[in-house]
């Protein structure tokens, strides 16, 4: 059993700032997580967080393909707990808990961003590859939410104040 997440938003700023947003580590930093990513091939970095039950708060990477403004993909790699997905996908309830106590494994997965300009915006598409297994393909579903959070909610919202902070420069 393997599992891709996909997904495919369009953003209403400019390819270059969408890419800044992807690959400059504070502004990354300020709707992902603190990390300390450049974007360079063979660069090995680290997302992190405060830690979670059964896991230590970072996820090691290395990025294996950059097409400046148009793509970049990493290893995504590090423990998976359902405790940790669950908190990164900002989902906190019971039966939740309840449904994914004791998930624990490897987390081995590529993570790629592409970049599509259109007249006047541009379509970012995400896709995290590699989950394997049962446990892993659970872990994807609730990882897959966080996901969703992330790049229709906090990453435009990043965005915004990217683009006001230029104007206002």
């Amino acid at each position: 059993m393997t599992r891709t997440i996909k997904l495919k938003t369009v953003l209403p700023y400019t390819q270059a700032t969408v890419w800044q947003a992807l690959t400059d580590s504070k502004q990354l930093g300020s709707w992902f997580m603190e990390n300390n990513i450049e974007p360079l091939p063979g660069h090995c970095f680290t997302f992190r967080m405060n830690p979670q039950k059964g896991w230590d708060g970072i996820t090691h990477c290395e990025i294996i393909a950059v097409e400046p403004q148009r793509y970049i993909a990493y290893t995504y790699r590090g423990q998976a707990t359902g405790e940790k997905a669950l908190a990164c996908a900002g989902i906190h309830s019971d039966n939740a808990d309840k449904l994914t106590k004791g998930i624990f494994t490897q987390l081995d997965t590529i993570l790629s961003f592409t970049l599509e300009p259109t007249c006047d915006s541009t379509i970012l598409s995400m896709r995290q590859s590699g989950y394997k297994g049962l446990k892993l393909y659970i872990v994807s579903l609730i990882m897959q939410v966080g996901w969703k959070k992330q790049l229709r909610k906090k990453l435009p919202k990043v965005l915004e104040r990217m683009t006001d902070e230029d104007h206002l420069s």
